[in-house]
C-alpha cells in the first residue's frame, strides 16, 4: 500500500508493514504501535512496558512510498540490534 498522506488509516497499515518485516526477520514482540504527533512517527516495541523501545522518523519523506518498501529501508539496518533486543531485552 501507497502511504499516501499522514492519517491515521496510513499509519495503521505502516504499523503493519513494520510488524511484518520483523516477523520475516524471525523478530517478533508482545506490543506493537505506531504513533504520530507533530510530523514524527514513532514505531514503538516491547515485550514488557517498562522496556518499550522506539524507532522515530520524519513521515513527510514518506508519502507517496509503498510501506513495505519503507519498513524495510527503516528496520534493516537496525535489525541485529532489533533481534538483540527481542532475544535479551538488552540494547546497547
Amino acid at each position: 500500500m501507497k502511504f499516501t498522506s499522514i492519517s491515521q488509516s496510513n499509519i495503521d497499515e505502516l504499523c503493519i508493514a513494520f510488524e511484518s518485516c520483523l516477523t520475516k526477520h524471525d523478530i517478533t514482540f508482545k506490543y506493537v504501535d505506531m504513533t504520530e504527533d507533530n510530523g514524527i512517527i514513532s514505531f514503538i516495541f516491547c515485550d514488557e512496558p517498562e522496556n518499550a523501545r522506539s524507532v522515530d522518523m520524519e513521515s513527510e519523506r514518506f508519502i507517496g512510498l509503498d510501506t513495505d518498501y519503507i519498513a524495510k529501508e527503516i528496520l534493516e539496518p537496525i535489525l541485529p540490534k532489533l533481534k538483540e533486543f527481542a532475544q535479551y531485552k538488552i540494547i546497547d
